[in-house]
C-alpha cells in the first residue's frame, strides 16, 4: 500500500515538472530577433544532502553528500555516498557510487534536474544478518539557484536495492522490500560556475 501511494506521488512531481518546462520552450521559440553566441562552460560542484525515506518499513533518514563534473553545464558526472543517521543493532545502511545527471535550465531562476546513483553497499534490517548490496536510485530534483557557486535542490527519488547473490549458494539476505524505499531530499550545491 506504500508503494502504491509512493508510485502516485512519484507519477504527479514528473507530470508537474515536464508542465513546467513546456510553456519556457514555446515562448522561447516564438522570440524573434539576432542570434546571440554565448559560450556555455564547466563547472564542478559538491553538494551535502539529506534525505528523508523508507527502510525496514519506516521512516529514516540519511544523511551524505554528492558532487562531481559539470560539461557545458548540463551533463554532470560523479560520485556520491549516504550513510542511515539512525543506525541501531537491528537497523544499518551505507552506499555510494557513480552519480550521473542531466541539468536544464541551469541559467535561469529555478532549473531541473534528473540524475541517479547506481553503486553497492551494506545493509542490516533484521537483527541477524548483514548483507552486501547493489543500490540504483534515480531522483527527479528542482534546482534553485541562489547564486553563481550556491544552487539549493530539492527531489523526489526512489532507491531499488537488495543482494544480487540473494539465493545462490545457499546465501541468505534481507528482503528488498526492507531496503527499497521512496525518498525525499534537500542539498546545498557549492562550487565553481553557473
Amino acid at each position: 500500500m506504500t508503494f502504491t501511494r509512493w508510485t502516485s506521488v512519484l507519477s504527479v512531481a514528473f507530470i508537474l515538472c515536464a508542465a513546467s518546462l513546456w510553456p519556457r520552450t514555446a515562448a522561447a521559440q516564438s522570440t524573434p530577433g539576432p542570434m546571440t553566441v554565448q559560450r556555455i562552460g564547466d563547472s564542478g560542484f559538491i553538494a551535502p544532502d539529506f534525505k528523508i525515506t523508507d527502510f525496514d518499513r519506516r521512516t529514516s533518514t540519511l544523511a551524505g553528500a554528492y558532487g562531481g563534473f559539470l560539461a557545458q553545464n548540463t551533463f554532470l558526472i560523479g560520485a556520491g555516498g549516504y550513510w542511515l543517521t539512525d543506525t541501531s543493532r537491528a537497523n544499518d545502511l551505507w552506499y555510494a557510487g557513480l552519480v550521473t545527471g542531466v541539468y536544464l535550465n541551469r541559467d535561469g531562476a529555478v532549473g531541473y534536474a534528473l540524475k541517479s546513483l547506481i553503486g553497492g553497499g551494506e545493509a542490516r534490517s533484521d537483527r541477524f544478518f548483514r548483507t552486501s548490496i547493489f543500490v540504483f536510485e534515480p531522483e527527479a530534483d528542482v534546482v534553485l539557484h541562489l547564486s553563481d557557486h550556491l544552487k539549493l535542490t530539492g527531489g523526489i527519488g526512489y532507491r531499488l536495492a537488495g543482494n544480487p547473490s540473494y539465493g545462490y549458494y545457499g546465501s541468505y539476505s534481507c528482503c528488498s522490500s526492507r531496503l527499497s524505499g521512496v525518498s525525499g531530499s534537500v542539498a546545498l550545491q557549492i562550487g565553481s560556475g553557473t
